[in-house]
């Protein structure tokens, strides 16, 4: 429906429009200062400065104000539906002792994935980026956490689309023995952060713990390895002299399995020097 004259006309006596507020003219000329609230594909609703609502037709605004309604609906998030799904299993490791001599140690797995589900029918979402953040904190220094691993993901949405993000599975080893040289870190939560990657705009975020939600934005600086005080701040110098970031558990049980040390490679003797004739 086209935008009564007789709210145009009452522009002359309103106060002066807040900072988000623009002219929009209607196609008789009128004007008046209000900003957007919400769109659609053929609708735009507008709140004047005076706190009243008026919802009209995109083709009834000038030229110029309607390729400004597609542009800000263009540059919008769509309402999304976000369900994150995590499945997380607490076993015993019988092979800690490859990490310490006391204490118990255990594995914890976790399987994250995250539904997405776009609510707008005109609207879809671009390109987008999903980072996962799995925090652990120290069985030995509690002030101490550790980014124990960090995954992301692209994905987009069309107008009322659906999408599953599947990160891949996360181990985490630990032992009870503060002594350990690895493996002391336990986990104890997950942040999620999604931002369009067109223009960095954010799109979700969610931490699974209240801590986690205080400290999210100092969470989203961090790497892999990253080892950081109680406010997740100052991250230690990182130990990077095995030329790795991302050290598979496996790989590193391997490394320091005694029994490589019980029987050990043999030496390779060095091969006897070529015999020059003359």
């Amino acid at each position: 429906m086209k935008l009564p004259l007789l709210v145009f006309s009452a522009l002359v006596v309103l106060p002066a429009p807040p900072v988000s507020a623009r002219p929009f003219t209607n196609a008789a000329g009128k004007t008046l200062e209000a900003e957007i609230v919400r769109a659609t594909a053929s609708e735009v609703t507008l709140k004047m400065t005076n706190e009243r609502i008026a919802t009209v037709k995109i083709s009834s605004l000038s030229e110029g104000d309607q390729v400004y309604v597609r542009n800000w609906l263009a540059d919008q998030i769509p309402p999304l539906r976000v369900s994150p799904n995590m499945v997380r299993k607490t076993t015993k490791d019988s092979r800690a002792s490859y990490f310490s001599s006391s204490g118990k140690g255990y594995q914890q797995s976790y399987e994250l994935s995250v539904d997405f589900q776009n609510d707008a029918s005109a609207k879809g979402l671009e390109e987008t980026t999903l980072r996962y953040f799995l925090v652990g904190r120290s069985l030995g220094k509690t002030r101490k956490h550790r980014i124990l691993g960090v995954q992301e993901k692209d994905f987009e949405l069309p107008p009322g689309g659906k999408h599953t993000v599947t990160f891949r599975r996360e181990v985490n080893p630990y032992s009870e023995s503060s002594s350990s040289s690895y493996g002391s870190y336990k986990g104890i939560g997950y942040i999620l952060y999604a931002t369009r990657k067109k223009d960095d705009r954010e799109v979700y975020t969610y931490a699974s713990t209240p801590q986690l939600e205080e400290a999210l934005y100092s969470v989203i600086q961090l790497r892999e390895r990253d080892v950081v005080d109680e406010n997740f701040q100052n991250p230690e110098k990182r130990n990077t002299r095995f030329g790795r970031d991302n050290w598979n558990p496996e790989d590193i049980r391997e490394l320091f399995d005694p029994r490589r040390r019980e029987n050990p490679k043999p030496e390779k003797k060095p091969a006897a020097p070529p015999i020059i004739i003359r």
